[in-house]
Order: structure tokens, then sequence, then C-alpha cells
């Protein structure tokens, strides 16, 4: 876990998306499910600046489960709404 809080911190991105439920729990610090996490956006707070992030399902998810996709499809359009907004 700190590895990763570094590499974050280090990178410093406009948007954090964590894939599936153990990356989503760990760094957003939820109990919830990636189901009621999905698609919403959170905090993700590095201590020097707060990131906004989504979670989204794991690609092997999708994989086992593809009418899951539509959904996932929706979180990534939102993420790129929100990248397009950051950027202008």
């Amino acid at each position: 876990l700190p590895f990763i809080q570094r590499q974050i911190e280090l990178v410093d991105p406009e948007i954090l998306v964590t894939l599936g439920n153990p990356s989503t729990q760990t760094l957003l610090s939820t109990r919830e499910g990636i189901m009621k996490t999905r698609g919403r956006w959170l905090n993700y707070d590095t201590g020097t600046r707060v990131i906004r992030a989504m979670a989204t399902f794991h690609p092997a998810y999708l994989l086992r489960s593809p009418s899951y996709k539509r959904l996932s499809w929706q979180d990534l359009r939102a993420i790129s709404k929100a990248l397009a907004h950051t950027t202008s």
C-alpha cells in the first residue's frame, strides 16, 4: 500500500480510477462493495491534495460477467468527460 500511495503522489493525476473491489476499498477507504461505489465520484486524499476518484469493474470481472460492460463503459465515459473539462 505505501508503494502505490507513493506512486500516485509522484504521478499526481487529475483523476484516479480504481479497478475492482480490493483496490477501491483499500485506496478509497470504503467498506462498500464495487456495485455501490462504481460510477460515483469519490475523493482520494494524498495528504497534500484531494484527487477525484472513480471506481469501476475490474477487467477480469467483465470477462466473467459481460453484461456489466455497459456500466463500465458509462463509467469510462464519465471519466473521459471529467478529463476533458480539466484540460479545457
